[in-house]
């Protein structure tokens, strides 16, 4: 039996890991993807697309190129990484079933390595993003990221469109608004109270299309027009980039039932990282805790490593 088990080979994971480690606790991390989003492959035109942290952007021009690609946290995840690798015995590659817990014993079921058990286990399985529907959409970026200072000189004097009404997408658009020629924000309705909102109603630069959905993206090799409509007004908007961000699913299927989540299946955590359950934690983006961001991540993961450290130790 282990003394902790996490579930979640990403930023959170890792980090809680390698907290793990330096405690001298007997851990295994079992993952589908380790390293997280900082891992995503893209297929990358040189003279068109730019890498920003693990976003994807397409221009039509090279005319602005990043001189230094921004990898906020990445290299802190990778060093976490080899050193969990490096030790035998620490990482499996496989998919968690479900997380049960029988007396004072977790059982984690696994699709091929069978039935593990612990005495504490960390959630980081992180969270997928919702993709519109329409045809086209392999063109869009999924996610708005948290680099501004290089979408901005990537985008300067352009034209985006960002397709949602999530934070992180009104982030997102806040932070292009500053140096794009033209952005439209696309989304069937926008918080009415919302600072950034007001803020972004107020840019002369800044179109927002509340009520429109999207019917089509075109483009040859990346991204050129998106096809809006509202109820028979339809518009086509020239981009030079686009942006969805409709929100997150989850991967919390594995303790459902077991833990307290929200109505969209976030796992509700306390400022411990602690879930309803005692000797259960979690943390990233699995977690209601605000904000996606690798530094974010890599703090919740330390973090839920702490407690659930104090929680073996309080077990003797």
């Amino acid at each position: 039996m282990h003394d902790l088990i996490i579930v979640g080979g990403g930023a959170a994971g890792l980090a809680a890991a390698a907290y793990a480690l330096d405690k001298q606790l007997d851990v295994m991390v079992i993952y589908e993807n380790l390293g997280g989003k900082i891992n995503q492959k893209f297929t990358i035109h040189a003279d068109t697309d730019f890498l920003v942290g693990h976003i994807l952007v397409h221009l039509d021009t090279p005319e602005t190129t990043p001189e230094e690609i921004t990898r906020l946290g990445a290299e802190t995840v990778e060093a976490f990484e080899r050193q969990v690798t490096t030790q035998r015995g620490r990482a499996l590659f496989d998919r968690v079933r479900q997380v049960s817990k029988e007396g004072d014993i977790f059982k984690i079921e696994t699709e091929r390595s069978g039935t593990l058990h612990a005495a504490a286990v960390i959630v980081a399985s992180g969270a997928v993003p919702k993709q519109i529907e329409a045809p086209g959409r392999e063109f869009i970026n999924h996610g708005i990221g948290y680099t501004p200072v290089t979408f901005a000189r990537a985008l300067a004097g352009k034209t985006a469109v960002v397709i949602g009404c999530t934070q992180r997408a009104l982030r997102g658009a806040a932070e292009l608004a500053r140096t794009v020629a033209r952005l439209y924000l696309v989304a069937p309705a926008f918080p009415a109270d919302d600072p950034i909102v007001a803020v972004l109603r107020k840019r002369p630069n800044v179109e927002i299309l509340e009520g429109f959905t999207v019917k089509e993206v075109t483009g040859n090799s990346s991204v050129d027009t998106v096809v809006v409509e509202h109820e028979e007004k339809v518009r086509r908007l020239p981009v030079d980039a686009a942006f969805a961000d409709v929100g997150l699913t989850p991967n919390s299927a594995m303790v459902k039932g077991l833990v307290e989540t929200d109505a969209d299946g976030f796992i509700i955590v306390d400022k411990r990282n602690a879930t309803s359950l005692p000797g259960l934690f979690a943390a990233g983006d699995v977690t209601t805790v605000y904000g996606e961001h690798t530094l974010i991540a890599i703090g919740e993961g330390a973090r839920a490593a702490l407690a659930a450290h104090d929680y073996l130790l309080a077990r003797g």
